[in-house]
């Protein structure tokens, strides 16, 4: 009996939904998606990126040919309650645009 209680736990601790943190490899995609995306529309749409430098963490300078941008990643302001997992809530914030 025992054998088959811990049999089910198992089972149904293995069939349980979990969200948890991105893997680095998607959530770094996820940041520099949302870079290109601030430093787009600081620069405008008429200058063509050329670079994305990670100068530091969460710090990425965007080049267009002889201006830059600095834009960096900010935690989002938490909306869950404590211990709540799952992927990091961030926001891109463009520096002013050096040229």
């Amino acid at each position: 009996m025992l054998k088959i209680m811990a049999c089910l736990t198992l089972l149904t601790a293995a069939t349980t939904p979990a969200i948890a943190a991105l893997p680095p490899h998607y959530q770094r995609q996820a940041e520099f998606a949302a870079v290109l995306e601030a430093a787009t529309v600081a620069m405008g749409i008429g200058r063509l990126i050329d670079a994305v430098e990670m100068t530091g963490p969460d710090a990425f300078m965007v080049k267009s040919g002889g201006c830059s941008v600095i834009v960096r990643i900010v935690d989002a302001p938490k909306k869950k309650e404590p211990g709540w997992v799952g992927p990091r809530e961030f926001e891109a914030r463009a520096d002013a645009v050096v040229c």
